[in-house]
């Protein structure tokens, strides 16, 4: 690395995605504005909000950011594209409307950037700031990835600008729209690095993720599968069907129709994938089985 590198300062475009959440916003937008490496820009983009922002951006001061309304709702996905294809600066930072980054979160990001191309980070919950979900690895491989998104959401994500213009986001994808960049950064070989530290805060919300996945139905489950099967070939058959199985019959303790779901199971990811993590599952109380990861 030249002396030139070490001095490199990262003018950061950052990506503020919306949707009916005005008041959580303002917590956003303040911590993207008062970073201590200021961002060259920060880009709010509304997915056609029903709520009215007008109160909360004039609170902020006129230049600070630039607001773009879609006029019908496209999903997160595209609003990130749209972000993506007009930004100025030659690193990208996404950043959902509802969670908070610390002061230097900028900063750290920057220095990591250095010597990686994309790079993630630890969090901390916004509700329960003493739980924390920091990875040690500081060098993301594909193996790694393979076993799923151990890291954080698209909130702990900062990218080369020419990197995300290359790859953007599957706009088809329902879900796991963060494992699927993340694997995606892995197959066009460059390098994806984490920060083993909490420097933002995640907000879990109202809907625990434990009551989203007991309710959940079968056919939605099958959706939510897309990004696994989109990728088959790189996580290979045995780690393809672990994690389909992993996804089907997580909390099946607590769901309703279980034969139903133990059938769907075998169906998708096999009698030995299934048996296995059934099997995996026996040392524990009944009705907490292996969470699904965050994609």
């Amino acid at each position: 690395m030249t002396s030139n590198d070490l001095a490199k300062h990262y003018a950061f475009t950052v990506i503020i995605t919306t949707y009916d959440r005005p008041d959580f916003l303002r917590e956003s937008l303040k911590a993207a504005i008062n970073q201590t490496h200021k961002p060259l820009e920060v880009l709010i983009i509304d997915d056609n909000s029903s709520k009215d922002y007008t109160s909360v951006l004039s609170e902020f001061p006129a230049g600070s950011f630039t607001y773009h309304k879609f006029s019908e709702s496209s999903g997160a996905n595209v609003a990130r594209n749209f972000g993506i294809a007009n930004a100025k600066g030659d690193a990208i930072a996404f950043l959902d409307d509802d969670d908070v980054w610390d002061p230097d979160y900028l900063a750290q990001h920057n220095i990591m950037l250095l010597e990686a191309d994309a790079v993630l980070c630890g969090y901390r919950f916004l509700e329960e700031p003493n739980k924390k979900n920091i990875n040690p690895i500081t060098c993301v491989t594909p193996e790694i990835i393979k076993h799923g998104n151990k890291f954080c959401g698209m909130s702990g994500v900062t990218c080369k600008t020419e990197l995300a213009k290359e790859l953007m986001f599957d706009i088809e994808l329902p879900n796991s729209q963060d494992w699927d960049f993340f694997v995606r950064i892995a197959q066009s070989g460059a390098l994806l690095a984490n920060i083993p530290k909490d420097i933002f805060n995640y907000r879990r919300g109202h809907l625990s993720i434990s009551t989203e996945v007991v309710n959940i139905t079968i056919e939605n489950t099958k959706r939510r599968l897309k990004a696994f099967k989109k990728h088959r070939k790189f996580l290979g058959e045995d780690a393809y069907n672990e994690r389909v199985v992993n996804q089907i019959l997580s909390y099946i303790g607590q769901k309703k129709n279980k034969l139903s779901w133990l059938r769907f199971a075998f169906k998708e990811a096999g009698v030995r994938a299934t048996v296995k993590a059934i099997g995996a599952s026996l040392g524990r109380k009944f009705g907490l089985m292996q969470k699904p990861d965050r994609v």
